[in-house]
Parts: structure tokens; C-alpha cells; sequence
């Protein structure tokens, strides 16, 4: 069976590789404990404090094959030792996270262990998303170092155990700093606190492996580590953009929603209270009889005017007729007149008298234009129906009133029903995020209002932090300039050892030369020169060894003449001037 890679054991020092498989261990050690707790019912050891969220048992499992995948790295070099574990753990994370994506249960989540249902699970078995997507990096990352001869699989390795490493250390952040959005996605599974610290477990021992790993000769850190750093840095601060924005949202949802809530009940106050005071003036015509006309207008016109939002009274007796109003002004020529032509009048009067009940029209409207409400409170008379007592209330002076500044301040509000708006205040503002609106149906005797609320813009512009914005924008920029620092400070690392290598070069030509300038033993007959071996050699070979200088061969004058005596020739006259010329030593 090939081994993973002959050079491993040698390259990464003893000290480092037993670091790296002590962090494997401890992270097969903390998915023993928790496959145990489940088994065990031991809840302790499943979630470390009842609010926190549950170390799944599949999670558990992925740890335990995850760090013995890296103590078989280091100390069982054949490939099936890595790439098993490896391959079960990249299967349960990618059906996990299909299983996300397509909102379908896969058989996947209780495969292995199917007593999670009865302890408060949300999804039985199923590990969080950001847990499947850490899983599935450290297995790639498992599968490069796989890969013999690959330039790049310890680069990979190291990317994505590093991405690992800062997924899990901002989950423990939010952890301890209140900010879900690091350890959970919406309603899905979370990650719990010790899948948090059995990832930087798993990933650092990974790093450690890659970092040692990819070393070249006189460097002391990967050049792959500029990615690594950038990768890790923009990662984590997406990761905590999203989770402040989310603990922004929410936030403010919890205010607009409690806003609405308390908006509702004042407006159900208010109207309990005007049909509570109209009931009174009902149950005082039972006990006294129908009151006299002038008495009754007089009570009622006191009664309108110290009701902003009340327009009039009216008495319609038990034939539909409009016998009394008040205010009178304007509303003669109505005396004696059917007024409940239109449906929803009669339909509430009907119900009105059968129920023996105060009732409330929907949206109606007003004779003098606009849309409002009519409260119908049934009256007797010695025992006999004698009626009904009619309020007329206009919409907007109504919401005017029981709505006003003090009321969800800050707050746009709008009130509907069946679609149609009845009122709104601060209407301009734009629903920035449907989220961050609340509706509440608002129902009294015989309607039924839809009020929403949203923030409005003058108070967006107040709680609209733009901290995750300055965060993501930090970290981005915070990412690009590590890693240029850190390219750059590698560079001039390399360049320095460079420019080293060529000036103890240039040392050393220099001390050549300088050679020359000493004594040299020279034989005083054949003139060779003796050089630091004790080899004797020609002058111009030494030169030509020693220095730059190119040498050429021929005679002296002197030598010259000779040679041509020698041979019995005449000494050329160009000869016998430069012997005349030059002097010789």
C-alpha cells in the first residue's frame, strides 16, 4: 500500500508532529465523550448548560474519525488511513447540507443513532450547516495532503484548515459575546460551544501539518500563508457582519413587534372605553324610561363635545328612524329619515338588537364625507326594546386621538381593513425591511382593523447602526492588507537571503583576487608559480585562473634578437630599434 509522502516524518520536526496529533487526539477524545453522553443520557457532556445547543451525535462521530485521521497522517503514512475517514466524513457533511437545501430528511440524521428524538432536539441527529461546511473543508483538506508529488495540496491544506480555525473561534465569540448570528443560521441547527473548540482543535492541527509541511529550505513561514491569512480574515468578518446585522434585526423587530402589541391595546382600551360610557348612557334610559328629548339632547351635545373624536348621538328608534341627534346643527332635515339604507348600518343593527349587545360597523360612510364608524348600543324602555343609541365616530380625528405623538414614537402606523386604508401616520416611510414590520388584528364587537407598524425613517436613522457595515468593511480591507504584509515581508525575506548569497560570493572573488597581492612562490629558472595546493603551474595559467585578464603570446625584442641569431638570420632593423629603445631588467 504507497505511502502518503516518504519526506513527511522527516520535514515536520518530532516536537510539532506530536503537537498536531495531540490536537487530533483531543479532538477524538471530546467525540468519545459526547457519543458517550448520548448513549449514557448524560446531558452534561451532550450540551455543556441547558440554554446551549447540543453537540449532535452525528457531529461527534465526524470528530472521532476526524482526528484519528490526523494521528494516522503522522505516525501510519498509507493513504486509506486518511482518505477512509476522510471520505465518511465529506459524505455525512454533503448529505447534511442537501438535506438543508432541499428541506427533505435523508435518512442521514439518525443513521446512526436514533435516541435523539426524545431529548429536545430540534432536528434529531442533524448537525448544524456551519458544521457540515467546516466538516467538509477539513475533509478536502485531508484529500489534498492525499495527493503525492502536488505542489499545491499543502497550500490547500492550509487554506482550508486555517478557514476552519476561524469559523470556529468567531462561533465561541458569539458565544461569548451574545451574538447567535456566528453559531447559527436562522431556525437551523446550531453549533454548540465544544463543536466550536473541536473544530479549532481539528484545524489547527492541520495547519500545524501543512504550515511545516510546505516549508522551502531558509524560509520560517509557507508562501502560501498571504492566502491562508486573507481567506481566514474575510471569513470571519463576513461571519460577524452577518451576525451583527442579525442581532440588529432583531433587535428592532422585538421593539416594532412590542410596539404593535402595545399600539393594539391602546386602541382597544380606547374603544372598550367609548362603548363602556355609551352603555352606561343606554342602561340609565332603562332605569329611568325614554328621558325627555330637550334633557337627553342637552346630556348628549355635553357628552360630543368633551369626545373630540365623537362627531354625533343619535337615538333611531325600533321603526329604523332617526328621531334625536346631537348635535342638531345641520342634521334637520335627516330627522324622521331611514338612515340604515346601507348594509353594513343595517346588518349592525340587526345583530345590535338580536344580540342585546353593543356593536361597531365596519368602515362606513359619513354624511358629511370621509370614512368612520358607527357604534350601535340597543336601548329598552320599561322592558321593551326602544331602539338604538348610534355614536358616529370619524376615522381619522378617532386614530388622531388615541394615537397620537406619545404613542409608538417614532413609529409609522398604519391601520386598514378589508385592504383599505383608514389611517395612516407617517405614511412616507418606506418599508425598508418587511422583517423589521408587525402586524396585529385589532378585533372589536362586529370589525375587525389590521394595524401595522414599521420604523420610520426618522427612526431608522437613529437605530440603523452601521457597525456591521464598518466591521465587514474592516475586515475586508484588514484581510488584503495582512496578506500584502505578509507577501511583502516574505519577499523582502527572500530578497534579503538573495542579496545575502551574492555578497558572500563577492566576498569570495574578492579574497581571490586580493591573493595576488601577496607573496607568491615562483620558480626563479622555469618561472611557474606555486598556488595554495602546492600545485606548480605555468604564470599565465595562474593568472588566467586567478584573474579576468586574457593573455597573449609572443617575443620581446630581446628574445627576438636571439631567435633570429640562432637560426643563422638577420636581426631585423624594426628589432635592433626597439632594443635600442627599450630597457630590460
Amino acid at each position: 500500500m504507497s505511502s502518503l509522502s516518504a519526506p513527511v516524518p522527516q520535514i515536520i520536526p518530532v516536537s510539532w508532529r506530536r503537537i498536531s496529533a495531540g490536537l487530533g487526539l483531543l479532538a477524538t477524545s471530546l467525540g468519545l465523550l459526547v457519543i458517550f453522553g448520548w448513549y449514557g443520557n448524560l446531558p452534561l457532556l451532550v450540551r455543556i448548560a441547558p440554554q446551549l445547543a447540543p453537540m449532535q451525535y452525528n457531529t461527534a462521530f465526524c470528530f472521532l474519525l476526524g482526528g484519528a485521521a490526523i494521528v494516522a497522517f503522522h505516525f501510519r503514512p498509507q493513504r486509506a488511513w486518511v482518505v477512509v475517514p476522510a471520505g465518511i466524513i465529506a459524505t455525512m457533511a454533503m448529505l447534511t447540507l442537501a438535506e438543508y437545501l432541499s428541506h427533505r430528511n435523508m435518512g442521514v440524521d439518525e443513521l446512526l443513532f436514533s435516541g435523539a428524538r426524545s431529548r429536545d432536539v430540534l432536528d434529531p441527529g442533524r448537525m448544524s450547516p456551519v458544521s457540515a461546511l467546516c466538516f467538509l473543508a477539513l475533509a478536502a483538506a485531508f484529500a489534498a495532503l492525499t495527493l503525492e508529488r502536488r505542489a499545491w495540496r499543502w497550500a490547500t491544506g492550509g487554506v482550508l484548515s486555517l478557514f476552519v480555525v476561524s469559523l470556529g473561534f468567531i462561533a465561541l465569540c458569539g458565544y461569548a459575546f451574545g451574538l447567535p448570528g456566528t453559531y447559527g443560521w436562522g431556525q437551523m441547527t446550531r453549533v454548540a460551544a465544544h463543536t466550536a473548540s473541536g473544530f479549532i482543535l481539528l484545524g489547527a492541527g492541520l495547519f500545524i501539518t501543512t504550515w511545516f509541511g510546505s516549508l522551502w529550505p531558509e524560509e520560517k513561514t509557507p508562501r502560501w500563508l498571504p492566502v491562508a491569512l486573507a481567506v481566514a480574515t474575510i471569513t470571519a468578518s463576513l461571519v460577524l457582519y452577518f451576525a451583527l446585522d442579525a442581532k440588529q434585526s432583531a433587535q428592532i423587530v422585538q421593539t416594532v413587534h412590542s410596539t404593535a402589541e402595545n399600539t393594539k391595546s391602546q386602541i382597544v382600551i380606547r374603544m372598550e372605553g367609548r362603548v363602556h360610557s355609551l352603555a352606561r348612557m343606554a342602561s340609565r334610559w332603562e332605569m329611568t324610561g325614554r328621558p325627555e328629548r330637550e334633557t337627553w339632547e342637552s346630556d348628549a351635545a355635553k357628552y360630543v363635545s368633551d369626545s373630540p373624536d365623537m362627531e354625533a348621538i343619535e337615538w333611531i328608534d325600533s321603526s329604523h328612524r332617526l328621531q334625536w341627534v346631537a348635535p342638531l346643527a345641520g342634521t334637520q332635515d335627516k330627522i324622521g329619515r331611514n338612515l340604515l339604507g346601507e348594509a353594513r348600518r343595517q346588518a349592525a343593527v340587526n345583530r345590535a338588537e338580536t344580540e342585546r349587545q353593543p356593536v361597531i360597523t365596519p368602515a362606513v360612510s359619513l354624511s358629511h364625507g370621509g370614512a368612520g364608524f358607527i357604534i350601535y348600543v340597543p336601548l329598552m324602555s320599561h322592558g321593551h326594546p326602544d331602539g338604538v343609541l348610534a355614536a358616529v365616530l370619524r376615522a381619522g380625528n378617532l386614530f388622531d386621538r388615541y394615537l397620537p405623538a406619545s404613542v409608538a414614537p417614532g413609529q409609522a402606523i398604519r391601520v386598514s381593513e378589508g385592504g383599505v386604508t383608514l389611517y395612516a401616520r407617517d405614511g412616507g416611510s418606506p418599508e425598508r425591511h418587511p422583517e423589521w414590520s408587525a402586524e396585529e388584528k385589532v378585533e372589536l364587537q362586529g370589525t375587525t382593523w389590521t394595524l401595522r407598524v414599521w420604523p420610520s425613517r426618522s427612526l431608522l436613522a437613529q437605530i440603523d447602526d452601521p457597525l456591521p457595515e464598518i466591521v465587514l468593511a474592516a475586515g475586508l480591507l484588514g484581510g488584503v492588507l495582512l496578506a500584502t504584509i505578509c507577501y511583502l515581508t516574505q519577499r523582502a525575506s527572500r530578497l534579503g537571503r538573495i542579496a545575502a548569497e551574492a555578497r558572500d560570493a563577492l566576498q569570495k572573488a574578492l579574497d581571490d583576487v586580493k591573493t595576488l597581492k601577496g607573496l607568491l612562490p615562483i620558480c626563479a629558472c622555469c618561472k611557474r608559480v606555486r598556488d595554495d595546493t602546492g600545485y606548480w603551474s605555468q604564470v599565465d595559467t595562474y593568472l588566467h585562473q586567478h584573474t579576468d585578464a586574457k593573455l597573449s603570446h609572443g617575443y620581446c625584442p630581446e628574445c627576438a634578437a636571439k631567435a633570429f641569431t640562432e637560426f643563422g638570420l638577420e636581426v631585423p632593423e624594426r628589432v635592433k630599434d626597439e632594443l635600442a629603445a627599450h630597457r630590460f631588467e
